[in-house]
Parts: C-alpha cells; structure tokens; sequence
C-alpha cells in the first residue's frame, strides 16, 4: 500500500520497490528492489544464479532470526541452564564433581552445542 500510494517517497523505496505480475488472473505484486526485495525468497535457482548477493542476504537473514528466536525461546520457555540447574537443586539431583555454578556453565556448553545443532536441522 505504502508503494502504491507514495511511489516516489525515498523511505518507501528504502522499504521496497514493487512490480505486478502481467497478464491473467489475480494481482500479485512482488518486490523488485529495497529491503524487502532482500528479505524475501528467491523466486527460482535461476535467480540465486542472476543474483547471488540476494541469495546469500536471505540465507543470512532467515539463519540470523532462527538463532535469535532459538535463544530467545530458551530465556523465555525456562529451559536455560540457570533454571534447569535451579530445578536440579530442588529435587536435590547434582552433578558428580560439579557445583551449582560449574554446573551451570556445564550445562551452557552442552545447550549451546545443541541449540546450534537444532537450529541447522531446521
């Protein structure tokens, strides 16, 4: 909406430059510039092969908000190290030859190994 209406604003165009789709059927409008072209999918391998900076920028993007909602998940949900370590403490389970703060860094390195892993098979 914002293209159609203020087409030649220089924020707007920062956001997205916007085409229809010729012929037939419905209206579909797709970006062909600005930032939202960079966010958005590449249409085929025959794009990433004309515009490969496009390619790599969305891979980017889409790794960098996975990895970023993960741990955010994790803070959020109570699953981080702090709070398992904590829940451990209650019903009095330890880790042998660990102490409540070693355990907590025990714990974040093997979260985070398994963070990073989840987030690649996803």
């Amino acid at each position: 909406m914002l293209a159609s209406r203020f087409a030649g604003n220089f924020i707007v165009n920062i956001l997205g430059v916007w085409d229809s789709v010729p012929g037939g059927g419905p209206a579909r409008s797709y970006p062909t510039g600005g930032l939202c072209y960079y966010l958005s999918p590449p249409e085929s391998f025959g794009h990433v092969g004309q515009d490969p900076i496009h390619a790599v920028l969305y891979i980017a993007f889409m790794l960098g908000s996975c990895a970023f909602f993960s741990k955010t998940w994790i803070e959020v949900s109570g699953s981080s190290a702090k709070d398992v370590a904590k829940q451990l403490k209650e019903q009095n389970m330890v880790m042998r030859g660990h102490r409540e703060t070693s355990m907590i860094k025990e714990q974040n390195m093997v979260m985070r190994g398994h963070r990073e892993t989840s987030m690649i098979k996803e």
